[in-house]
């Protein structure tokens, strides 16, 4: 991600985080990234600020998709912000051999509120993959 005012590329994820993304051939898509990096919380029932940082470490929606050359665009039925709900999401997308690499134009951060581009970057799996 690069922020609003800064040419410093920075991440609320870990250099190496975790996550899969499905687009179906019916036009739904599901997609959770999680930093590799999380902390357990202390017990079976976060407290607030384990809570809190668990929420800032991850990424997850589903809706609908339409693509448009490069474009795609998400209908988004459910977010882990909730702000996303609802909404039209427009992406740009990459695959470069087993690579996808999914970029958002510059839009405000739900996490910071600062204007950033996120880019995310998937490798394919087969289906016995962990």
């Amino acid at each position: 991600m690069v922020e609003e005012g800064s040419r410093i590329s920075r991440s609320n994820l870990s250099a190496a985080p975790i996550g899969f993304v499905n687009f179906s051939g019916d036009g739904r898509l599901i997609l959770l990234s999680v930093d590799s990096a999380r902390k357990k919380p202390a017990g079976e029932v976060p407290t607030a600020a384990e809570a809190e940082a668990l929420y800032r470490s991850m990424i997850a929606y589903a809706g609908s998709y339409k693509v448009e050359g490069n474009k795609v665009t998400y209908d988004l039925d459910a977010t882990w912000n909730q702000s996303w709900t609802g909404t039209k999401q427009v992406r740009y997308w990459e695959i470069s051999g087993d690579t996808l690499t999914i970029t958002t134009p510059e839009i405000v951060n739900p996490l910071t509120g600062k204007r950033s581009v996120f880019r995310l970057t998937f490798s394919k799996v087969g289906p016995n993959s962990r």
